[in-house]
């Protein structure tokens, strides 16, 4: 992830954002509360880009084998390889971008079901009353 994001926060995003490739009931309200202070487009990018590319696969497959959790280490392992080659490689680049605008598509419902409850919580913070001192 190209950012100032620490390590640990990249891979408390990644940890959060793969849990909506599961195969059981997805929390996006969980998942919301966990990715909710990134700033919307940063948030998109890593969900598409970074995960997408590691954690789609599971639900592209006729029996999946992830249905509780990805691990968290294989998952920042396998992440970090994928930008590595990808910075490293012009060929893994190009198949990098044609992956992501497919699953782009095949994953915008998923997306759309976190963006509803990133937007619930963004309303009810701002309906929140400020505390006054």
């Amino acid at each position: 992830m190209e950012s100032t994001l620490s390590d640990t926060h990249c891979e408390d995003i990644w940890e959060a954002l793969s849990d909506a490739f599961i195969d059981n009931e997805v929390h996006y309200e969980f998942i919301a509360r966990r990715v909710a202070g990134i700033p919307r487009d940063q948030r998109k990018q890593i969900f598409y880009t970074e995960v997408a590319p590691q954690c789609g696969p599971n639900l592209l497959t006729v029996i999946p084998p992830i249905w509780s959790g990805f691990d968290r280490r294989d998952l920042a392992e396998s992440i970090r390889e994928m930008l590595e080659r990808n910075r490293h490689s012009a060929l893994a680049r190009f198949k990098h971008r044609i992956t992501v605008a497919l699953l782009r598509w095949h994953f915008r419902c998923i997306w759309e079901e976190l963006e509803v409850e990133l937007n619930k919580k963004a309303a009810a913070a701002s309906d929140s009353p400020t505390p006054v001192e």
